[in-house]
């Protein structure tokens, strides 16, 4: 395979993440809303708990799609513990992500979630290398890892301020505000996976030693087209559910009825 053909394949995967972590982004925003209507924070835990665990997969998703899109010679493949383990962290790591901001009701609350979120991407992209288990080893470069982390720590507290802030939510154009914010961050959140790439010196590795366990190709559909179906369907339900409400808002009030009900009871 040429040099070009590896490139564009690695662009297409690289793509690939953006439009995951953006869809997983854009539901976890969602759910986060619906929980902002409930009276008090333990109501609010089942909606909560949806926001966090689309969160945790779709960066779980793009970070696995990004390993893949490196130009390597060789197939990368997982350890089955290591890669379970990595999963079923990805329900649960980024609660406190979408927890913060409805717990803690100061100014600080929204980007100190978006820094929490950079930390958890830092984590989990050194929890798959280490599940790789690359040879000859890998040895983190800590300039690329300071600027990796910074990038993070920058981006994703911007984006998660664009996508709640008051001044966005509160606006006519509340659309164009949360379309930016999860952009923001998908498109930051990719940027900062290269950077972490290459802080561990991905092109200096000649193999995996877990490459018959777990190949990354399998990975790469369960990321790149399994994850996205079921993030979609769960779009398309959140967005039914909204619409019902809506419609039984509007049900609700009934003018016609009340005046003729007020009628009847003044000519009794």
């Amino acid at each position: 395979m040429s040099d070009s053909s590896t490139s564009e394949f690695s662009l297409l995967l690289w793509t690939l993440g953006v439009l995951v972590v953006a869809l997983a982004l854009h539901l976890s925003n969602g759910w986060v809303r619906r929980a902002q209507r409930g009276p008090t924070l333990r109501a609010q835990w089942p909606a909560l708990a949806m926001a966090g665990a689309a969160l945790g997969l779709g960066v779980n998703a793009a970070l696995v799609l990004g390993m893949q899109a490196q130009p390597l010679s060789f197939v990368v493949g997982y350890a089955w513990g290591p890669a379970l383990l990595l999963w079923g962290l990805a329900l649960v790591v980024c609660l406190p992500v979408v927890v913060l901001p409805l717990a803690v009701r100061a100014a600080w609350a929204l980007p100190a979630s978006g820094a929490v979120l950079a930390l958890v991407v830092v984590a989990m992209d050194a929890g798959w290398v280490w599940a790789a288990g690359f040879r000859p080893g890998v040895i983190w470069r800590r300039d690329m890892l300071a600027a990796a982390t910074l990038l993070l720590l920058l981006v994703l507290p911007l984006a998660r301020w664009v996508s709640f802030c008051a001044a966005g939510e509160q606006s006519p154009r509340r659309t164009v505000w949360r379309f930016v914010g999860v952009a923001l961050a998908a498109v930051g959140l990719m940027a900062g996976e290269e950077l972490l790439a290459l802080a561990a010196g991905l092109g200096a590795q000649v193999g995996t030693i877990h490459q018959r366990q777990v190949p990354g190709t399998v990975l790469s559909l369960v990321a790149g087209v399994l994850l996205p179906l079921l993030l979609a369907a769960a779009s398309l339900d959140l967005w039914l559910r909204r619409h019902q409400r809506r419609s039984r808002s509007v049900g609700d009030f009934q003018p016609g009825k009340r005046r003729k009900r007020r009628q009847r009871i003044r000519t009794l």
